[in-house]
């Protein structure tokens, strides 16, 4: 009996090796501090989140990098790389206003990564495409509904760019908005600042970078 269990129990890890051998990899490049703007205080984020200023920042990287790493899919899973890893590349990485199919973002500038340097990047991730977080802009917006006085409350916007290994362009992205399920009153008295709020937004935005993946790729 322990032998079949044995063999039961392989046949599964092997299984599930095969299922995430058969996974694109992408790996997953924050923005820097300069694509990162809000029109809230970093005081009072930090406020909300029990933080100093200084810390928002490194606090909302992490956070994203995080959930796109756990965030489950058939067919893509994610790596991520923080500001810290990405020193050695960053001369590489520059920023620059773009357009992709008629619609105005922030794109990525790689004019400076050679197409054999930039491979050799990916491949160290073993990853088939990368997505850079090229803009994050943390908007104003008003929240209210019956019971609950008017809250300010946070719209979250991410522009980004996705290539593949060879350094081709497969899609650009302008304002795609991290949205929250409906908050309770103590939630949306955080003003979908907190981080912990926002760790349930963050899978709604990657949900829709995959929905870009998964179309069919016109390259660029």
């Amino acid at each position: 009996m322990k032998y079949v269990f044995s063999i039961l129990l392989t046949a599964i890890t092997v299984i599930g090796i095969a299922q995430n051998s058969n996974k694109k990899r992408v790996l997953v490049i924050p923005p820097s501090r300069f694509e990162f703007v809000s029109e809230f205080d970093l005081k009072k984020i930090a406020e909300k989140n029990e933080i100093a200023p200084s810390e928002v920042f490194l606090t909302y990287e992490k956070a994203l990098l995080n959930s796109f790493e756990n965030y489950k899919d058939e067919n893509f899973e994610f790596v991520s790389i923080d500001s810290d890893g990405l020193k050695t590349y960053k001369k590489f990485i520059k920023y620059k206003a773009g357009k992709f199919n008629g619609r105005n973002y922030n794109a990525v500038d790689l004019n400076r990564f050679s197409e054999e340097n930039f491979t050799k990047f990916l491949e160290q991730y073993q990853a088939d495409f990368v997505i850079f977080i090229t803009w994050y802009d943390i908007q104003k917006q008003n929240y209210s509904r019956s019971g609950i006085k008017r809250v300010k409350y946070a719209a979250h916007f991410l522009d980004f760019d996705v290539y593949n290994l060879f350094k081709q362009q497969v899609v650009g992205m302008a304002k795609m908005q991290a949205e929250a399920p409906e908050p309770n009153d103590l939630q949306a008295s955080f003003s979908l600042l907190r981080v912990k709020e926002l760790k349930l937004a963050y899978p709604n935005f990657i949900g829709k970078v995959v929905e870009q993946l998964n179309k069919p790729i016109e390259l660029k």
